[in-house]
């Protein structure tokens, strides 16, 4: 709630426990609007209520624990500590006192801590996940004055909503932009002067977790990922060399590359960022960081680690926590494959698969037709393997199959809770895949993945997961095969000259490029010399029409399938990337290498 709405909250159960009249709940109104204060301030400064009496009324209202940092002790070290997680200025203009620390938790006393936005730009600022406590603002602005007053800036206002916003964005872009070695260098100094404690294990590890500098670090490093659109950060122990790589536009890219020190305490930050154990592990360790890390942004990390023979590697999925709803457009889908899907979409029953190869997108393809497909009149039950994001009026199951909970176990209860669509995360094996298959002659529509490289592959796969063909022929009625391909950066792509010699090159295919402009990378600063910039899916949609059905009934090829599919008019993967070269999205050489499927020539 905002700051006027828990001011009316706080005022009306002061007046409803009896604790202050009308006349002197308006006495207070007065002042706080000559003062611009909160109206625990003005309430207090009159002497209208007590502390004691004001603390129960505050947790009621905000949930959390009231506490008086005003009568808190607070060590030097501590405050300089804590200056260097948030600047003097967010916590004067942002009204905030850190009150403790733990591993990696920041217990904060706010004003109004209901206002959530706040603990976000704490987080976002500290790369700590930040608990809150509340306070009354006499208490608060005391305490802050007494401990922190060398750190805070000389002339101080109250600031409005969109101020302190303002002071977030600044602080923390100026921190995107100081240069990685003003933080590295002093992290790197600290690790080096504890090898002997790290070596003893008195503790310094944890120490070293809770550091600024280590904290600083670890987080500017994600930040400064996450700032470039990378999908993966993988960390990267090499016995000489700590490896620090992004995948960007699904390309690897090395950021940074430290000392073998580093790899120890940084791999143990991430731990305690995850809510683990710091200590080193033996077998593989799946986890997530689930807190407000980057600024403006909901973004979550699945966390994956496996112990090997140079240290502890760990890659971290950034999964975008807010999602709108998106139609197909959105995901740049052609006219012709869009018409497809969404006639298959809109079936009573069947089964729908997205296939292609890991980090192509499918699941982002599944969610957005769930999008489509969500309304108050239709149950949709879904089954991940995680629940990468939340879809809004449906069920969703966290698949583990360490406590029994496959795929296959799922979806047989789904049939037993009136499911109108069900999503399964991946046909993973002939059991799920038999199960979907019935669920979807039986009523159902039935939405997943798999991994094929095209989609007359995923055909013939489960035909060879001595599936009954006649269920699959009767069942499955479209497959999408997609794949993510880069874009060329607007700012440098450059015209190629002989495109004739392009058209000759790629034989029939090539027609598609008579005539038109095609552009080549080039390289720049913003797109890290690379010539590309973000990512556009291709993709071949396969209906299954009487002469694919068919097909599946004499167990027919890949290829067969694919002859057939095209006589139908089905784009493949290699006409859907040219198009995009004609329309000048990509360059040649990246349609090539990244739309050759099964039975096409590179």
């Amino acid at each position: 709630m905002t700051d006027a709405e828990f001011d009316d909250r706080v005022g009306e159960l002061l007046a409803g426990y009896g604790l202050v009249t009308d006349a002197t709940l308006a006495k207070a109104r007065e002042f706080q609007r000559t003062r611009n204060a909160m109206l625990t301030r003005a309430l207090l400064d009159l002497r209208l209520v007590t502390p004691e009496l004001l603390a129960p009324v505050l947790e009621e209202v905000t949930g959390v624990r009231a506490v008086d940092p005003s009568l808190m002790t607070v060590y030097p070290d501590f405050v300089e500590q804590m200056v260097q997680l948030i600047p003097g200025e967010v916590l004067a203009d942002l009204e905030v006192f850190p009150a403790q620390s733990e591993l990696n938790r920041l217990h904060v006393c706010l004003l109004n801590p209901t206002d959530r936005w706040k603990l976000a730009a704490l987080e976002a600022i500290s790369g700590c996940h930040v608990e809150a406590l509340v306070s009354n603002e006499l208490a608060l602005t005391s305490a802050l004055n007494r401990h922190f007053k060398d750190h805070l800036p000389g002339q101080r206002t109250r600031k409005s909503s969109d101020e302190q916003r303002a002071t977030v964005e600044r602080v923390y872009r100026a921190r995107l932009e100081e240069p990685f070695e003003s933080l590295l260098d002093p992290a790197m100094s600290l690790i080096n002067r504890s090898r002997d404690a790290l070596m003893r294990g008195t503790g310094a590890l944890e120490t070293l977790v809770r550091d600024p500098r280590i904290i600083r670090l670890v987080h500017q490093m994600l930040c400064r990922v996450i700032d470039l659109e990378a999908s993966d950060i993988h960390v990267e122990p090499l016995g000489h060399t700590l490896r620090i790589r992004a995948r960007v536009d699904g390309s690897m890219r090395t950021m940074w590359t430290l000392g073998p020190s580093a790899a120890l305490p940084v791999v143990a930050r991430l731990k305690a960022m995850a809510d683990l154990s710091i200590e080193p592990v033996t077998k593989p360790v799946d986890a997530r960081i689930s807190y407000d890390l980057v600024w403006n942004r909901g973004v979550d990390f699945r966390f994956s680690l496996v112990p090997s023979a140079t240290g502890e590697r760990l890659v971290l999925r950034a999964l975008d926590r807010a999602r709108k709803r998106r139609s197909l457009d959105d995901l740049g889908f052609q006219p012709d494959v869009r018409e497809r899907v969404e006639r298959a979409a809109a079936l009573p029953n069947g089964i729908l698969l997205v296939t292609g190869p890991t980090g192509s997108g499918k699941t982002t393809t599944l969610y957005a037709l769930l999008d489509t497909l969500n309304d108050e009149d239709t149950c949709i039950l879904t089954a991940e393997d995680p629940v990468e994001s939340r879809l809004e009026g449906t069920g969703q199951v966290h698949c583990d199959e360490a406590h029994g909970l496959t795929f296959a176990s799922v979806l047989r209860s789904f049939l037993r809770q009136d499911p109108d669509i069900i999503m399964v995360g991946e046909v993973r094996d002939a059991e799920t895949a038999d199960i979907a298959l019935k669920a979807a002659l039986t009523g159902h529509l039935v939405l997943s993945t798999l991994h094929t490289n095209d989609a007359p592959g995923a055909i013939v796969r489960l035909v060879n997961m001595n599936l009954e063909p006649f269920v699959i022929a009767s069942a499955l009625r479209l497959v999408l095969a997609q794949r993510l391909i880069r874009r060329l950066c607007p700012d440098c792509k450059r015209p190629v000259d002989d495109v004739d010699v392009l058209v000759r090159r790629l034989g029939a295919s090539g027609s598609l490029l008579e005539g038109r402009e095609v552009f080549a990378p080039g390289g720049c600063s913003k797109c890290l010399q690379s010539g590309y910039r973000g990512r556009v899916a291709i993709h071949e949609a396969l209906l299954v029409t009487e002469s694919i059905e068919e097909l599946i009934l004499a167990r027919g090829s890949a290829g067969a399938v694919r002859a057939a599919a095209q006589a139908g008019g089905m784009r493949t993967l290699r006409e859907s990337a040219l198009s995009l070269v004609a329309d000048g999205i990509t360059s040649v050489d990246e349609a090539i290498e990244n739309s050759t499927a099964e039975g096409e020539a590179a």
